[in-house]
């Protein structure tokens, strides 16, 4: 039989493409990782990486094996949840992962729930953006992961990976209170607001929406600063510097002097918990997805989605 650390080790190079890259992952040096290379070349009898100029490609002895070492890691994810199953109580180690706001809105005190009704699960969070959570949860980093997409701009699924929309964020304009602004029944539209001094995200979707319809409404305005902190942006509105669009999910209460209003044709955010299908029968994962879908339907500032259906 293969040695399953040597098949992990074998993917984690293959997929970072660097031993030393794999190492870091792995936790482990690079001499140990070249050593579990060479057993596992020794076990199949045949190479599994060739140098190519300065680099280590992987030949088609490593894909077989690859696909070996996904499956492994599945059938002991999946034999692991259904001994979880046998269990009376909810319990063991569970690594959550979100972005900075859905940790604060909504990760937070699903977390809090949940550990009053499971005392004995073993909680981790950890804050990464989308785009960290989605590989780390499959390399087997993490258990569950809180991720966003946007309702213009869906993200493709991943293979072996389930996800539950929980609802939508959508976002707001957020202006000094006395700031003058032409309201109508669906909210402030953008056509209202030129010659403004915008604060804006750094480049993400919704700052590429906010300049793209500037350029197509030819609207006069002028991007006064790139800001990334949530925070920051509120005290430049606060200290009169200029306007600037903020999601819903995990916004801190905002200064007396500033109010966010819905802006029409506003950039809505998906909201989504993901795991791993192997896990989606272990009690801790199914226990935190309703925890968050919960705490999602008590806030009243945050839709649903006109479509719950997991997708």
């Amino acid at each position: 039989m293969f040695n399953p650390d040597h098949l992990r080790t074998l993917q984690a190079v293959v997929e970072e493409g660097t031993v030393l890259a794999a190492a870091d992952r792995l936790r482990l040096t690079p001499s140990a990782v070249s050593q579990q290379l060479s057993r596992l070349q020794r076990e199949a009898g045949q190479p599994v990486m060739v140098r190519q100029g300065r680099n280590l490609v992987p030949t088609d002895a490593a894909d077989v094996l690859v696909r070996l070492a996904e499956r492994v890691v599945d059938l002991d994810e999946r034999a692991r949840a259904e001994l979880e199953t046998l269990q009376e109580e909810v319990s063991g180690p569970l690594v959550v992962a979100a972005f900075a706001t859905a940790l604060r809105g909504l990760v937070a005190p699903a977390v809090t729930r949940l550990g009053e009704r499971h005392p004995h699960l073993e909680i981790t969070l950890r804050e990464h953006s989308p785009e960290e959570s989605i590989p780390a949860l499959l390399r087997g980093e993490v258990d569950l992961v809180v991720v966003h997409d946007w309702t213009d701009r869906h993200a493709s699924p991943r293979r072996g990976l389930q996800a539950h929309l929980l609802g939508l964020d959508p976002v707001d304009l957020v202006t000094l209170r006395d700031e003058p602004l032409e309201l109508g029944p669906d909210g402030v539209d953008l056509d209202d607001l030129g010659g403004r001094v915008w604060i804006d995200d750094t480049p993400g979707v919704f700052s590429d929406w906010l300049l793209e319809a500037f350029a197509q409404r030819s609207l006069p305005h002028r991007i006064g600063a790139t800001v990334d902190s949530t925070n920051a942006r509120v005290t430049l509105v606060a200290e009169g510097f200029g306007i600037c669009l903020l999601p819903r999910l995990g916004r801190e209460v905002l200064p007396d002097e500033v109010v966010a209003t819905p802006l029409v044709e506003a950039p809505t955010r998906r909201i989504h918990a993901v795991h791993r299908e192997a896990s989606a029968r272990r009690p801790a994962v199914e226990a935190a997805v309703a925890a968050l879908d919960a705490v999602w339907q008590e806030r009243e500032e945050l839709p649903n989605s006109p479509a719950r259906d997991d997708g």
